[in-house]
């Protein structure tokens, strides 16, 4: 289950943010959290926090991320994510 939904560019501005967890289960600091993790990896491994994993791809300077806890399978999320990032161009 993907608990939020956020695009961010390759500086770390906040494009697009959508938060559908129930409980709140992440804290509205999750971006900036994501930002700074991802930035201090090298390549593209995908940084956690407690229970709650980052899912991203990066295309063209932008950063389509879902945060997820552990429970929820990776590429189907990955999947989602390309899917999103298809249509979004396109329209």
């Amino acid at each position: 289950m993907i608990s939020q939904l956020f695009i961010l560019s390759s500086k770390g501005d906040n494009l697009i943010y959508k938060d559908s967890s129930v409980r709140g289960e992440a804290g509205s600091d999750v971006i900036n959290v994501f930002y700074e993790k991802v930035t201090a990896l090298p390549g593209d491994q995908p940084p956690n926090q407690g229970d709650l994993h980052f899912v991203h791809v990066r295309q063209g300077g932008l950063y389509w991320v879902a945060t997820t806890t552990a429970d929820s399978s990776p590429f189907s999320i990955i999947e989602f994510l390309n899917r999103y990032r298809c249509s979004s161009i396109i329209i």
